[in-house]
């Protein structure tokens, strides 16, 4: 099973190749320029790498955000300018499942996990996940205050991209912090990761279509 992942709506464009589970190429690149200038020429390139043909691709996994709101549309549009050509599915991972799985797999605790990325002002983009990673709420918009009475409640591993700016105004005895790795573990290896998961343990991928996460408005 041949499977293409790429991330284009957090700080960096990443794609990946795997098969059965095994990278066969993955790049990532911390962007000063748009997703739409890398993404394409990246992609020929790893294809190349590979040593595959874009025929032999069986899924596409994406990441649909919140995040990057340019980001986000440029990689849809691909997932989908390239399932619509291929006839092949197409799987929309968010962007803070993609940071919960990998401090779930790192960290190897039974704590569950908030992820949190910085929206606007002193809102932050906020999902709660099990300690699998699995989702326990749906992605919304909170401010910092909300998030920080949240995290009082009961101890929890914390991660996203505010790790630093929080770890200030928390009790760090009732959270542990986790500072993704993105050069390590690539958010589109962690796509791959998880589309892997979904097909193994065959959950329906209808519950996961590639439709962007914006939330503009905040609920």
């Amino acid at each position: 099973m041949l499977i293409l992942a790429f991330d284009t709506s957090l700080q960096s464009c990443s794609l990946t190749l795997s098969k059965n589970r095994e990278v066969l190429t993955e790049n990532i690149v911390f962007q000063d320029v748009g997703s739409s200038e890398i993404i394409i020429p990246m992609l020929q390139e790893q294809i190349e790498k590979a040593k595959i043909r874009y025929k032999d691709l069986n899924f596409i996994g994406i990441s649909i955000g919140p995040g990057s709101y340019t980001g986000i549309r440029v990689g849809i549009s691909v997932a989908k300018g390239l399932s619509l050509a291929l006839k092949i599915p197409i799987v929309g991972i968010s962007s803070l499942n993609i940071m919960a799985y990998e401090a779930s797999k790192f960290l190897k605790s039974e704590l569950e996990i908030v992820v949190a990325n910085k929206a606007r002002r002193d809102e932050v983009y906020f999902q709660h996940f099990s300690s699998e990673a699995e989702p326990k709420s749906a992605p919304r918009r909170v401010n910092i205050t909300e998030l920080n009475i949240l995290l009082s409640e009961k101890k929890y591993i914390f991660t996203g991209n505010i790790v630093e700016e929080i770890s200030s105004i928390i009790n760090k005895n009732r959270v542990i912090l986790y500072e993704g790795k993105a050069s390590q573990y690539l958010p589109s290896t962690v796509i791959s990761n998880i589309l892997n998961d979904l097909i193994d343990s065959g959950s329906n991928l209808d519950n996961y279509p590639p439709e962007p996460i914006y939330l503009n408005e905040k609920f």
